[in-house]
């Protein structure tokens, strides 16, 4: 058989293919795998916004507050949470302390309950503070509660010294 050059070039050509190995794309990539770790620390916040105040013109009677106080709670804590409050009398209206009564309520609860109770920090006639449980039974939450005050004096409050007392609220465990 009698094959022209270029016949026998196209068949040296064809040869060479069969016998030399060409790479191919293959259609499956290469991968690669790691774990990641989500690590949330435990988040207890808690904070008051607002400063109220309350002007008593009638002696004897609950006055409510004037303007907004906010407590904003945030908990994960997957057991039961509570808030405390305590008091304590600040500036230089002291001496009237056993003269006004004050207490508080949230306007919602934890977990859409209403509103709390009153809670009553002082009464008229009382020198002491008292302090405890305010808000309970909660876990899981992060919301804000609006706080109602109320206060009330007898005809022994000197309207010449102003009184202030500093309500503390503490986020703990049940």
């Amino acid at each position: 058989m009698n094959l022209s050059v270029e016949n026998r070039i196209a068949v040296l050509f064809i040869s060479f293919l069969l016998i030399v190995p060409v790479p191919v794309a293959s259609a499956q990539g290469q991968g690669a795998s790691h774990g990641l770790t989500i690590d949330v620390q435990r988040i207890d916040d808690i904070s008051v916004s607002g400063s109220p105040e309350v002007t008593i013109s009638e002696i004897g009677t609950w006055t409510e507050m004037n303007g907004a106080s906010d407590l904003t709670v945030t908990s994960n804590a997957p057991s039961d949470r509570k808030i405390e409050v305590s008091a304590t009398a600040t500036g230089s209206g002291n001496s009237n302390r056993g003269a006004v009564g004050l207490r508080v309520k949230a306007q919602s609860t934890p977990g859409g309950g209403g509103e709390s109770g009153w809670f009553t920090i002082t009464t008229v006639g009382d020198q002491a503070f008292s302090d405890g449980d305010f808000l309970t039974g909660f876990k899981n939450v992060d919301a804000s509660y609006g706080l109602t005050y109320e206060a009330q004096a007898d005809v022994n409050y000197n309207p010449e010294e102003t009184m202030s007392i500093a309500v503390m609220y503490t986020l703990t465990g049940a």
